[in-house]
């Protein structure tokens, strides 16, 4: 008697779980319906998790790197500021922290456009880069290139300037290019308003004012072509040994990675080269960034040079994914209409992941791709 009740009300609590929708339930004595009978059964339901938009940034973020862009002229305009924040994790000033635009007059400093392009960056889960507190004579302002000081005075004045802009962000840009393009090819000290009149000392007196303005922020040393051997490339190794081994502070090598290629399909390094490279620099104890990134092109470009230029995004890209080290990939603008490339180079263009209408271009696919996405 108790048996039989005990069934009985098993199968009562079978038979409500399966019409409360407690799993696949099968009643002693039935028979299983199968998926023709009753489709929403659990076993008859195939869960699949929907593909992302995967973008660069996403991509990216899953080896714990960050894909960047400078920015400019095209900042702030609707559909170029939404791709910015889907696709890149990092973003860099391409004028607005430099010395003509930041401090324009000896007493004047002006922050607005570096500051909204932060506020940009903060408000999109977004690391900056700072560019840059010391480059030779280039976009420099006229008071300091034509003010004749002495050296105290003028040792004063890059110490001020590094104090009053880095201490500015202090706590908020990720990284610094402290100094920029210090070395000839040759691998001399280039001559500038700096070198001229304070030496080679130079260099070590802007890391030190910028480790003091701001202790958490990386600080780096940026140049281009630091990507083949030679004696300009064997300078920046020297200089950062020297550092490193006299406790001057310096954090990361910045491998500006302008390339072009040439009607034949050559001048980018293969992979294996540029890993060679970037893993003499790890090897350093730096962290390395590849900071203004692309990739001209003849306009009149043939089949195989285009060939030749997707293949370099995805050397270049696939070197750095090979040494730990390199830990950012910034390229130099978003669409090739706004790249430096078409005023600096007559006959060459096509150098960046985008085209004019924000259409993605191979290069695109080869980047992404070459970061495992």
């Amino acid at each position: 008697m108790r048996a039989t009740r005990r069934v009985a009300l098993s199968m009562v609590l079978l038979a409500s779980l399966a019409a409360c929708g407690g799993g696949d339930v099968t009643i002693p004595g039935s028979t299983p319906k199968t998926c023709v009978d009753d489709p929403t059964q659990t076993k008859c339901i195939t869960t699949t998790t929907p593909n992302p938009d995967s973008t660069l940034r996403i991509v990216a973020a899953k080896t714990g790197r960050y894909v960047g862009a400078s920015v400019d002229a095209l900042f702030g305009q609707a559909t170029y500021n939404a791709v910015l924040s889907k696709e890149f994790s990092m973003l860099v000033a391409g004028n607005a922290q430099k010395w003509d635009a930041i401090h324009p007059a000896r007493a004047t400093f002006n922050y607005a456009r570096g500051d909204a392009m932060l506020a940009f960056a903060q408000a999109n889960g977004m690391k900056m880069r700072g560019h840059t507190l010391v480059w030779l004579n280039s976009q420099m302002p006229s008071w300091l290139i034509n003010g004749g000081f002495g050296a105290d005075t003028l040792a004063q004045i890059l110490k001020d300037h590094i104090t009053s802009v880095v201490g500015h962000y202090r706590g908020t840009i990720y990284a610094w290019d402290v100094v920029n393009e210090s070395f000839t090819g040759n691998g001399a000290i280039a001559a500038s308003v700096w070198s001229n009149t304070l030496g080679k000392g130079y260099i070590e007196t802007a890391f030190r004012a910028a480790r003091a303005a701001d202790p958490a922020a990386l600080l780096f040393y940026n140049d281009y072509n630091l990507e083949y051997n030679g004696a300009k490339q064997d300078s920046a190794a020297a200089l950062i040994a020297d550092f490193k081994a006299r406790g001057v502070p310096i954090d990361g090598i910045g491998f500006q990675a302008h390339f072009q290629i040439n009607a034949d399909g050559s001048g980018v390094p293969d992979k294996a080269a540029l890993t060679s490279v970037f893993q003499r620099f790890a090897n350093l104890g730096m962290k390395i960034h590849l900071t203004e990134l692309d990739v001209r092109i003849r306009t009149t470009a043939s089949a195989a040079e285009l060939a030749a230029q997707t293949k370099a995004w995805s050397d270049i890209t696939g070197a750095c994914m090979a040494v730990p080290a390199c830990e950012a990939i910034v390229v130099w603008g978003i669409t090739d209409t706004e790249s430096w490339v078409n005023a600096t180079f007559p006959g060459y263009g096509s150098a960046l992941l985008f085209d004019g209408s924000f259409g993605k271009k191979a290069s695109y696919t080869a980047v992404k791709t070459a970061i495992g996405g």
